[in-house]
């Protein structure tokens, strides 16, 4: 999905320009005909964006995951500094 939606994006793009294109020569077109190809643009727009979304979502979740981790070494770090700064005071508490 991550190669995908910026494809997509720019064939929706293009897509969009070309019907814009079609629909300034074409002006023998009925209404129907052409709320249909507005209907088309417009599902293709929501489309692309929903590919946007999910790319960026899938960026957000990589990041979160990320600083999970981070946390995570963090922690269990700061835990084993707490159980020698014990040790030591049993230690030096017990001479």
């Amino acid at each position: 999905m991550n190669t995908i939606a910026p494809h997509l994006t720019v064939a929706t793009v293009l897509a969009v320009r070309h019907l814009s294109y079609v629909q300034s020569l074409a002006a023998a077109r009925t209404g129907a005909q052409a709320a249909g190809a507005m209907g088309l643009t417009f599902v293709i727009l929501i489309v692309a964006f929903l590919a946007v979304m999910a790319w960026a979502a899938r960026g957000l979740a990589v990041l979160i995951t990320g600083f999970l981790r981070v946390a995570a070494s963090m922690t269990s770090v700061l835990f084993a500094m707490l159980i020698a700064v014990v040790v030591a005071v049993a230690l030096l508490a017990h001479h």
